[in-house]
């Protein structure tokens, strides 16, 4: 991993930036109800729950990728096409951590936790922020 910048700034951390509430779907959900409930939230992934716990991700890359690439149908379990392991990280990592992070997993969503527990999740589009701050680009 490379150096990090120098700041004590607090408001660089994975927290300071994620997505909240988490958004989640059982794993026994359907491929459309999964969609539909990321159409009508407008967002681009839901963790997935197993007995209430958090085990995987499906993103909108999963729905082109697996659902629509491999003929799959919408009845189909969201558990056919979500993504397994969780990417996590703390809550208080550095956001520079995290672009590092995505760049070598290729992954554009992190599962942001605190004390082991989901508590957000940080998407590329979040990440952008940190920059924008960054060069003064504030919006």
């Amino acid at each position: 991993m490379s150096a990090l910048p120098k700041t004590d700034d607090p408001k660089e951390k994975l927290g300071d930036f994620m997505t909240t509430p988490v958004k989640s779907v059982d794993v026994n959900a359907t491929i459309q109800e999964a969609a539909k409930q990321m159409d009508a939230k407008n967002i681009s992934a839901l963790i997935t729950t197993e007995n209430g716990k958090h085990i995987g991700i499906v993103t909108e890359r999963d729905f082109t990728r697996k659902v629509v690439a491999e003929g799959l149908s919408p009845a189909d379990p969201i558990s056919k096409i979500m993504s397994t392991p969780l990417y996590t990280m703390d809550k208080n990592q550095h956001i520079f951590e995290a672009v590092e992070f995505m760049t070598d997993k290729n992954t554009r969503h992190i599962t942001v936790t605190e004390n082991d527990d989901v508590v957000g999740i940080l998407t590329i589009k979040n990440t952008f922020s940190y920059y924008m701050r960054l060069f003064g680009l504030e919006l």
